[in-house]
């Protein structure tokens, strides 16, 4: 197994340089802090999925609502591998943010959570909703 300082390396070889927003800054600053807390057997682990090539059917998620989520700054994801995972969910919500790096949810946790609520607002008074229904009997 890699040693501990290499596999965070290259988790954070992937994490933006340069002159970023105050968010974006302190969003990488969260995330590299919890990388440092991690010992090299639980990074391994999480690298390994990460790295897993696994594929979702898309065909097997028909009649499943879903939004994709995206920033249009610098992220992990290259344009070309958007761009497939559009085409594998083509009638997918589309929630864009105008940036927040790879991290957006917590970068811009405000406008994330508007989109999750916008998202989850479908399944109200659903059965699959999270919501517990309270009774009116008082």
């Amino acid at each position: 197994m890699m040693p501990a300082i290499l596999l965070k390396k290259m988790v954070m070889g992937n994490f933006e340089k340069g002159l970023l927003d105050s968010p974006t800054a302190d969003s990488i600053d969260f995330m590299v802090e919890k990388l440092d807390s991690m010992t090299q057997q639980q990074l391994a682990s999480r690298l390994t999925l990460n790295c897993m090539n696994s594929y979702v059917e898309p065909q097997k998620l028909h009649g499943i609502q879903i939004t994709l989520m995206d920033v249009n700054d610098e992220c992990a994801l290259s344009q070309a591998v958007k761009e497939e995972m559009y085409k594998c969910y083509p009638e997918a919500r589309r929630a864009h943010l105008k940036d927040g790096g790879n991290f957006p949810y917590l970068s811009r946790s405000d406008e994330t959570n508007l989109y999750l609520q916008i998202h989850l607002r479908q399944f109200n008074e659903t059965k699959y909703s999270a919501m517990e229904k309270l009774d009116d009997t008082s």
